[in-house]
């Protein structure tokens, strides 16, 4: 079998797809799996206006489906990398899955 070309093979955005903490308003530490977009990148002449203030996106899901985390409650949140950077989101979405809108510079952009 033919291992499956990339889906964004080429596009030179910046990802991550991996591990996360989600870091809730009442405090609360839950795990997660992220997988983010940067959107904005100020090198480039084809951004829009609008990815000035909401530069990454993706979407979380949480580790445990079991438990009872409701993700839109994080609202906003803290995402938290394994290396510790981290960035608000506002949550666009779902439950157990999420849909998120960075708020600030992305937790994972290189620097």
């Amino acid at each position: 079998m033919d291992p499956r070309a990339p889906f964004h093979r080429g596009d030179g955005r910046q990802r991550y797809a991996g591990p996360a903490v989600v870091v809730m308003p009442d405090g609360r530490e839950v795990a997660v799996t992220a997988t983010l977009v940067l959107r904005y990148d100020p090198c480039r002449s084809n951004n829009r206006e609008s990815d000035r203030d909401s530069t990454w996106a993706g979407s979380i899901t949480l580790a445990d489906p079991g438990s009872r985390v409701d993700l839109f409650d994080a609202d906003p949140g803290v995402l938290r990398l394994p290396d510790g950077r981290e960035s608000e989101f506002m949550a666009t979405s779902g439950r157990t899955e999420v849909g998120v809108a960075g708020l600030g510079p992305a937790p994972f952009a290189l620097q």
